[in-house]
């Protein structure tokens, strides 16, 4: 067992020492407001103070988990036994990393942007990490995997470590619009027919009509690829699907179309997860979002517990706070689509800590590394080099035991236009993540 002893026993400190101990190193601790509690059952004696004591493991705290609210932050750099840290100092690991920790997932960094892109996110062009070229490291699991190690050396492997599961893919596929052509008003066809018709696109008006004489199967509809990929590999996906309204950023069909309906139940046969993907309209509209997880729900005909944000529209904390109300139990949207990386510089999941409550919440938060669109249509990447890029993401995990979370959407499996061939993309994902460390 490990004993730490701390004077200030605040909630973040709690939130931190749940995560490293229970949540990743499946170890038991005790917490102590006095050194002299401690017992010889306590193999690893870690000191979080500034006060030395003899036989304890000193990590110096930097402050911030002593804190309540928000304080600025010049965060700095610091390579410490070749691995990148914050809040580095001269204590016996060399830097706070419990408090590092917290800064990373709490999203410390987002509550003091004042500058948010033209949807009202987040940009990763704000965050520290991004201009220090550490997106791409899973920076907090890199930091656990360390403590681990030297917790062990320093046990003589006399403590005891859970084993992480087999499984650590995770394939995620977002359904904004179910189809391309097919079950939308007429209004919908004759505007996109004459966009198509003034523009030259004859594949495309080709392709159309032969839809909609049902000559010619709908690109967005390759859910039967999806579902044989996926049980080829022995692998289930959680879906997200938007069911609000039209709008300019909302282009899915009615959920009352019976095809639409059909394919959802389809989705939940198969033994699939489906969550809610809240409308682009539904952003800091409670009453909105509400409403498209009924709808959902009833055409599933189960509770729905899980969600991601249309457009990675979320603001902190005010979305998950509503969410949580709304009955979601697990977030999908912590990452960024035009970047691949770690937004919250871990690939595992953890749970929200309420910065502006100073509350640990029960809401999981998954995020995810990787999205298609972020290759091909922001960083403008052909196949290839995608393949290539994300490979280095994909053998980092290795390092840290950590999950591969990825999204593709149904448009991006149409292998057709400009998606010809990229299913070659998601087919590697799927077989390259799917391993056992």
């Amino acid at each position: 067992m490990i004993a730490i002893y701390t004077p200030y026993l605040s909630n973040r400190t709690k939130y931190v020492l749940e995560y490293i101990f229970k949540q990743q190193f499946g170890c038991d601790y005790d917490v102590f407001e006095n050194v002299d509690q401690a017992t010889e059952k306590h193999i690893i004696k870690i000191n979080y103070s500034s006060v030395p004591c003899d036989g304890w493991i000193q990590i110096l705290p930097h402050g911030i988990l002593e804190r309540k609210g928000l304080s600025f932050y010049n965060i700095q750099f610091t390579l410490i036994n070749e691995m990148t840290v914050i809040f580095g100092n001269a204590c016996d690991i060399g830097f706070d990393i419990f408090g590092a920790i917290f800064y990373c997932l709490v999203r410390y960094e987002e509550y003091c942007c004042l500058e948010y892109d033209k949807h009202d996110r987040y940009s990763y062009k704000n965050s520290i990490f991004y201009h220090h070229q550490y997106l791409q490291t899973p920076l907090v699991d890199l930091w656990v995997a360390f403590f681990e190690s030297y917790l062990k050396e320093i046990s003589f492997n006399e403590l005891r470590f859970k084993e992480k599961e087999e499984n650590r893919l995770v394939p995620t596929i977002d359904v904004d619009s179910v189809f391309s052509y097919k079950g939308k008003k007429l209004v919908r066809q004759l505007g996109g027919l004459s966009k198509d018709i003034l523009g030259g696109k004859w594949p495309q008006i080709n392709r159309r009509m032969g839809v909609l004489i049902n000559k010619a199967q709908d690109p967005f509809d390759n859910f039967d690829y999806q579902f044989e990929t996926l049980k080829r590999v022995g692998l289930k996906a959680n879906y997200f699907i938007q069911v609000g309204d039209n709008g300019p950023y909302d282009k899915n069909i009615s959920p009352h179309n019976k095809a639409f309906q059909k394919l959802i139940k389809r989705i939940v046969s198969e033994g699939h997860e489906v969550g809610l993907h809240p409308s682009y309209q539904s952003f800091c509209e409670d009453e909105i979002i509400q409403k498209e997880k009924q709808i959902l729900e009833n055409i599933i005909e189960r509770p729905i517990f899980q969600s991601r944000q249309h457009y990675l529209r979320f603001a902190l904390p005010s979305t998950y706070i509503s969410l949580i109300k709304l009955g979601i139990k697990r977030e999908f949207s912590m990452g960024y689509s035009e970047v691949p990386g770690y937004r919250a510089n871990t690939a595992n999941p953890f749970y929200w800590y309420d910065i502006e409550m100073e509350t640990i919440t029960e809401l999981e938060i998954v995020p995810f590394s990787m999205m298609d669109v972020a290759f091909k249509e922001f960083m403008h990447l052909t196949m290839e080099d995608t393949l290539q890029y994300s490979a280095k993401m994909i053998g980092q995990l290795e390092k840290v035991k950590g999950d591969f979370n990825f999204i593709f959407h149904n448009e991006s499996l149409s292998d057709y236009g400009g998606w010809k061939g990229w299913r070659t993309v998601f087919e590697s994902w799927l077989s390259n993540g799917n391993k056992t460390y």
